[in-house]
């Protein structure tokens, strides 16, 4: 399946207690080390100086835990206000800062931040050429969270992606819904299957017609049939 939200982080059923001590373990460190981070980030946004290099020296603490890391809930205030403050000061690689950023937030899945993501899903403004990507990584946190929490309001957003102006995050709002139902033994609703089979039929871009096929013809639809 090409729809997946699962992350190295996610503690699997058929782990033993000591497979989850382990990874809770590798968690919690790799939580401290971008903890540590986000002072020398919050630093590296408000310079007006700053280069490519400093900016990877800031973020290198995050992609040397593999990425994808869940924080705790009281972690989120600050990732979010860095990321409100990158949008407001902008500068060189603020689009790889945003990512980070988002995707922290997003891996975290705290039900708490439905509304945060939902701001940066419907973030615009003129020239912004980070768009399609930040609403995929936002939709990929929604995701997270439908998956985990059953939250009606990610749930919608992911549906609303199904309708964006730009197919890359179309067919990623497909492979998420998708996912965030099947991987929670939930049953897509009737609903989505019809706007799906739309889509599949008349959706402008043949490529996104062309995977969504291929999704129906999966297990899981055809037993709807």
């Amino acid at each position: 399946m090409l729809y997946d939200i699962w992350n190295p982080y996610d503690p699997d059923p058929d782990d033993s207690p000591a497979d989850r001590a382990r990874l809770y373990g590798r968690m919690s460190r790799d939580q401290r080390a971008v903890r540590a981070m986000l002072p020398g980030l919050r630093r590296e946004i408000e310079n007006p100086q700053r280069d490519m290099n400093t900016v990877h020296d800031a973020l290198r603490p995050y992609f040397d835990t593999g990425r994808d890391l869940p924080m705790t809930p009281a972690d989120l205030p600050e990732i979010e206000s860095l990321y409100r403050l990158v949008l407001d000061r902008g500068g060189l690689r603020q689009n790889e800062i945003q990512r980070v950023l988002l995707r922290l937030v997003g891996a975290t899945a705290d039900p708490a931040s439905v509304s945060f993501l939902l701001e940066a899903l419907h973030y615009t403004r003129r020239g912004d050429h980070f768009g399609p990507q930040r609403r995929q990584v936002a939709l990929w946190g929604l995701a997270r969270i439908a998956r985990f929490h059953n939250v009606p309001e990610a749930y919608a957003a992911l549906r609303e992606g199904l309708a964006d102006r730009r197919a890359e995050v179309r067919l990623t709002a497909a492979n998420l819904i998708l996912d965030a139902y099947l991987s929670a033994r939930r049953d897509v609703p009737p609903d989505i299957v019809s706007q799906l089979r739309q889509m599949a039929r008349s959706d402008p871009d043949a490529d996104v017609r062309r995977v969504i096929t291929r999704y129906l013809r999966e297990p899981w639809a055809q037993e709807l049939d």
